[in-house]
């Protein structure tokens, strides 16, 4: 199963976005395939980068290949175009949100039950129930029967998704190449060459000096099957198929190994792997359990996918193509500044610059009489506040606007912690405290 999204670099001067094509491997490890950097999201990058990814990997336009994405118009058209024997499936945290969006979020939630219904009649009492219990549920139903059911629901799909029904396998990547999605395309090629070449080489090494049968992954899962299957007895009907319940009958699963191995807990169809009613049913055979887990799950297939060396390259290896064109730079908005923001001896910055005359004398005047400042007289007070020359009453608050003053000594070139009146008023008290 191969996903496909695009997202958006976080390079200011030259926006673009980076295309992925990801595939999870036998131990739950996401792999990159492939990945690309186009200005726009349509159809025609996207047919650009299906047409190479379907060169570059050999046996990608086949059957047995699914193909998992949005609902992008340009993605659908694209593997419709470059891909026509594959099968394309719908990305369901898309859907749900869509859902959301028109329908609200319990619409949504509800959702969860179409997508994991083991059978079609399951699948039509949950559509029935989703009109009756919600007042929007005929609007909600209407739009889901405009959907290919093949596209997201779970008994309906003719592939093995593995347990997942999303694209969240790119949205991991684009996640861990967040650090990396700030350089220009050339920069950012050589990054992620680097990082799946170091990811490569570190799970190479894993896979071969390992001593297990099968993957991490795989073994424990199984293990946790195998701590529980013992609450459930077999009742065989033939050699192939058998009935598993609990002892109380409160589930009850029947086991087909035939055409292939299936289960009605959906289990071994999706994962490729026997369910805990199939490890249940092999224990009353006496069999071993192993000949159903698919060959992904050993460590010998995790080796082999491995196996080819990623080569090192420079960033002066990548020349450009003639046939490239170069992004544009992006235009941004509101006036170009024309002249440098100082920051004003500070951390921050600030848009405006004042210049205050250097206070050599006292600023405020004692009073000599009451606490009240003198009237005048009409009976309004009058300030107190020294007189500068040039300097009018509007700018000669301690906080003006525009202005850093330190938190102290209340002057204007410093900050708090960088104060030599407070460093040395710090120095007289430790003084003090050890003297006393």
């Amino acid at each position: 199963m191969i996903a496909m999204d695009a997202c958006h670099t976080k390079n200011k001067k030259y926006p673009t976005l980076l295309f992925l094509a990801t595939a999870v491997d036998g131990n739950n490890n996401i792999l990159v395939l492939a990945y690309g950097i186009a200005p726009v999201e349509d159809r025609e990058t996207w047919c650009w980068f299906v047409e190479n990814l379907k060169h570059a990997i050999h046996g990608l336009a086949s059957p047995n290949v699914l193909i998992v994405s949005d609902r992008q118009k340009g993605l659908v058209d694209a593997v419709a175009d470059e891909l026509p024997s594959n099968e394309h499936v719908h990305c369901t945290f898309h859907l749900r949100m869509n859902l959301k969006r028109h329908f609200g979020a319990q619409v949504a939630q509800y959702f969860h039950r179409l997508i994991y219904a083991e059978t079609k009649d399951i699948f039509e009492d949950a559509l029935k129930d989703l009109e009756e219990r919600f007042p929007n549920g005929k609007e909600a139903v209407q739009y889901i029967n405009g959907i290919d059911r093949t596209k997201f629901a779970r008994y309906a799909m003719k592939l093995p998704r593995y347990g997942r029904v999303t694209s969240n396998s790119v949205e991991c990547m684009n996640g861990a190449f967040l650090k990396l999605r700030v350089y220009a395309a050339r920069r950012l090629i050589f990054e992620v060459w680097t990082y799946m070449m170091r990811k490569f080489y570190k799970r190479r090494v894993a896979a071969e000096t390992s001593v297990e049968l099968l993957t991490k992954y795989a073994k424990d899962r199984l293990s946790e099957f195998e701590r529980e299957f013992g609450r459930y007895v077999t009742c065989n009907s033939d050699q192939n198929v058998a009935l598993v319940q609990t002892n109380g009958g409160a589930e009850q699963f029947v086991v087909n190994r035939l055409p292939r191995l299936s289960c009605t807990c959906f289990e071994p169809q999706e994962m490729l792997w026997p369910c805990i009613h199939v490890m249940s049913w092999c224990r009353s055979k006496g069999e071993d359990y192993l000949q159903f887990v698919d060959r992904i799950y050993f460590q010998k297939s995790l080796a082999a996918c491995y196996s080819h060396n990623i080569p090192p390259i420079t960033e002066q290896d990548l020349k450009v193509s003639v046939t490239c064109r170069a992004p544009e730079p992006a235009i941004r908005r509101g006036r170009a500044r024309m002249v440098r923001i100082p920051n004003g001896g500070g951390r921050g910055r600030r848009r405006t610059e004042y210049s205050y005359p250097v206070r050599d004398e006292p600023r405020f005047i004692p009073s000599q009489g009451p606490r009240s400042a003198p009237q005048t007289e009409t009976g309004a007070g009058t300030s107190t506040r020294v007189a500068e020359e040039g300097v009018g009453p509007s700018t000669q608050v301690a906080k003006a606007k525009g202005t850093r003053r330190c938190g102290v000594c209340r002057e204007v070139g410093h900050r708090r912690d960088t104060c030599p009146v407070r460093k040395q008023t710090e120095a007289l008290r430790a003084q003090y405290f050890q003297e006393n």
